[in-house]
């Protein structure tokens, strides 16, 4: 038989560009009967026995089925049977049902089971077992609101929480886009099944997360991760969640647990917990996280993400990292203008870091690259060499800063006090 639609949707980013069914959904009805209700129907249900004309075709179907393991002669069998009485017409159309679920012919058995099932005429067992196969092959075959019929069928008619069909049930009500109505069926899931299962969670949070009810979709993470705290997914979606309700200092600690978990296997995770570390005033392991997983692949070498690492190592003061990773993304910028904007911020933070020669190579590779604001280049450049001594060439770029409006006063300020300190050293300019 063929699987059904996989329930493990992911709620990070619940699964888009669905079917949208133009069909009403059936209306489910979880007031089961009681055990003694249910056990009254059984004993009403008589035991039949099929016709002798039927009867002998389904057992040489059946010979041939299981013990020469020809199924299509066993359907043949079946095919060329002509039952009269509806408990035959029922009973035949089960087993070829069957039969045809085990070819794939998944039309053809939902359309036989359909019967057996619509009679209502089969013992208890045999009815149970045809109601809850024509809601699987519905299922299978995308047609939802028919197997939330038989579903709803089966669920009344034996009068069991089975944790399997209500897992059914909330994924038809998913593929239908009626989210509110994942909730009980999920809810009823987690209630009977004998072991924690992750997919109804799974469907709740869908069921929110469609419905921009982010706080409720939280609810159901936490209480999720009490009972299934090794669903590492949950640990990342439940850390974006407490993002989208600017939750920001649980957002933090939840992705910084998963990370420190393992738990990561993204690069928008790595980034996302890079810029909470940047937002939560922690610029230093930001970088650091930054720089680390750019190094081991993690996170793409690009000249923003560079610049990311190198801008979080400046905020904490690590000016000389800083430079080091302004110079890498300048290597990585594809245009001229950008390349000389990294190797500008580089060597401002060579500066900070008291590295002179380091910063002074820095700003003429701004200036070799076309930095548009030249005269605030000309300035660095020449602190640079006042800081090194090199008061001539100091003057000189003051000179040239001079020359261009916006640094004209600055540079006239700055060009007295280099003359004032090369005279003081005994440096006649």
């Amino acid at each position: 038989m063929n699987k059904f639609v996989s329930l493990s949707v992911s709620a990070a980013l619940l699964v888009a560009g669905l079917m949208i069914s133009t069909a009403s959904a059936q209306e489910i009805n979880y007031n089961l009967p009681s055990a003694d209700t249910i056990q009254k129907q059984k004993d009403s249900r008589r035991n039949q026995a099929v016709g002798d004309r039927v009867g002998r075709r389904i057992m040489r179907a059946f010979e041939l089925y299981s013990e020469e393991e020809d199924i299509v002669a066993a359907i043949a069998e079946l095919e060329e049977a002509d039952p009269r009485e509806t408990f035959d017409k029922a009973y035949l159309n089960r087993f070829l049902g069957n039969l045809y679920a085990a070819q794939d012919r998944m039309e053809d058995a939902f359309r036989s089971i359909k019967i057996a099932a619509d009679a209502d005429i089969l013992g208890w067992s045999d009815h149970a077992s045809s109601l809850k196969l024509a809601g699987d092959l519905a299922l299978g075959m995308e047609k939802y609101s028919e197997a939330l019929n038989y579903y709803g069928k089966w669920l009344q008619f034996t009068g069991e929480y089975d944790p399997q069909v209500l897992m059914r049930v909330a994924n038809a009500y998913y593929e239908l886009k009626q989210y509110d109505k994942i909730i009980r069926p999920a809810d009823l899931a987690i209630q009977y099944a004998e072991e924690p299962d992750k997919n109804p969670y799974v469907l709740k949070v869908a069921s929110y997360y469609e419905r921009k009810m982010y706080a409720q979709a939280i609810e159901v993470l936490e209480a999720g991760l009490l009972v299934l705290p090794g669903e590492r997914t949950w640990w990342n979606q439940l850390g974006m969640l407490y993002l989208l309700e600017e939750r920001v200092d649980k957002a933090l600690q939840t992705l910084e647990l998963a990370y420190l978990a393992g738990y990561f296997d993204k690069e928008s995770q790595y980034k996302a917990l890079v810029q909470l570390y940047a937002n939560n005033d922690i610029p230093f392991k930001a970088a650091e996280t930054m720089v680390k997983h750019l190094a081991s692949g993690d996170i793409e070498k690009t000249a923003r993400n560079y610049q990311n690492a190198a801008s979080n190592f400046e905020a904490s003061k690590e000016f000389a990292k800083a430079a080091r990773y302004f110079g890498e993304a300048a290597k990585l910028e594809e245009e001229d203008d950008d390349r000389a904007m990294q190797y500008r911020r580089q060597g401002t933070s060579f500066i900070r870091a008291e590295r002179y020669r380091d910063a002074e190579q820095a700003y003429l590779k701004a200036l070799e690259f076309g930095i548009e604001d030249k005269g605030a280049v000309y300035m660095s450049l020449a602190e640079t060499y006042f800081y090194q001594e090199k008061y001539a060439d100091a003057l000189r770029y003051v000179l040239e800063a001079k020359r261009l409006p916006d640094t004209r006063r600055a540079a006239s300020s700055w060009e007295q006090y280099i003359r004032t300190k090369a005279s003081n050293k005994g440096v006649n300019l």
